[in-house]
């Protein structure tokens, strides 16, 4: 084979077109070292990196604005986009479990609590609304006259964690809307709720400073923020036939230092449901788009 030979000078200049480009932040070899936690190994601790967590490494909150916690044939979550733009939600969960975030390594649930996923190529648009029913779609267009979007005991949701056949506790339950790439140790928080007045084995469990090793290629584990944990029970309970709405966004409402278990680094445990979600509950709709919340 011949070799080709270049004059000093053009050597010179290729090193520097490479050293400028590494400069402007360009990686000609992302992979090369893995050291990290991360899915890549790229030698980040990408856990402590709450936005590169979000699909496309950009932020990508989504927020809880519906839930109806009976009767059973009825119950259902609605989830909101308030982002201009079409969502991928298939590294989204939805769980009834305070145990939700101990998934990427083994987490149980108690009976009738679940956890399931979206599936893959699973999109909600644009300043959209989604709805998840929790019994069949059968039973919950019979109740209130149009179908769901999902419905987990009919199997368009991937089931994670069960016990039982999934319901939600008529008296409250804690909803949680979590983001998990399927590789690092931790978990995202995205949204919580403590709807209508769930006891204390129902509410919130404590994940601060918890370590797990999730299915990545390391033995490393990642530890989790402290939640202030001062998301507090609805005043009121439920009635069966009703629900409980949110009725304004996180802004201003909840704990946005950045140092958070959030997405975005927010503390959703720390929202302060008492001025974003109802107080006296209506008859439920399904499929609404909440402008207020979206704005």
């Amino acid at each position: 084979m011949a070799r080709l030979r270049y004059p000093g000078s053009v050597r010179v200049v290729v090193v520097l077109v490479i050293l400028a480009a590494c400069a402007k932040g360009t990686s000609f070899s992302r992979d090369a070292a893995p050291s990290g936690d991360g899915p890549t190994g790229d030698g980040d601790d990408e856990d402590a990196d709450p936005a590169a967590d979000a699909p496309g490494g950009t932020t990508a909150a989504l927020f809880v604005t519906e839930v109806m916690l009976a009767p059973t044939t009825g119950e259902f979550i609605e989830i909101a986009n308030p982002n201009d733009v079409v969502i991928d939600l298939s590294s989204y969960y939805l769980a009834d479990s305070g145990n939700y975030f101990r998934v990427p390594a083994t987490a149980t649930v108690d009976a009738t609590d679940f956890i399931v996923k979206f599936a893959p190529g699973t999109t909600i648009g644009a300043k959209a609304v989604i709805t998840v029913a929790i019994d069949t779609a059968a039973n919950f267009q019979a109740l209130h006259g149009m179908a769901p979007t999902y419905s987990i005991a009919s199997g368009t949701m991937t089931s994670v964690v069960a016990n039982g056949t999934a319901q939600l506790t008529n008296g409250g339950e804690l909803i949680t809307l979590f983001y998990w790439d399927g590789e690092r140790d931790l978990i995202r928080d995205v949204d919580l709720v403590l709807a209508g007045q769930p006891t204390a084995g129902n509410g919130l469990v404590d994940k601060s400073a918890v370590a797990l090793d999730g299915p990545d290629t390391d033995s490393t584990t990642s530890t989790y923020s402290t939640d202030a944990r001062t998301m507090t029970i609805q005043t009121n309970p439920v009635p069966s036939g009703m629900s409980t709405k949110r009725i304004a966004n996180e802004t201003g409402n909840e704990m946005q230092n950045g140092s958070g278990n959030g997405l975005t680094g927010d503390d959703e445990t720390s929202e302060t449901t008492s001025a974003t979600w109802d107080t006296t509950f209506s008859t439920p709709t399904p499929g609404a788009v909440p402008t207020a919340v979206l704005m």
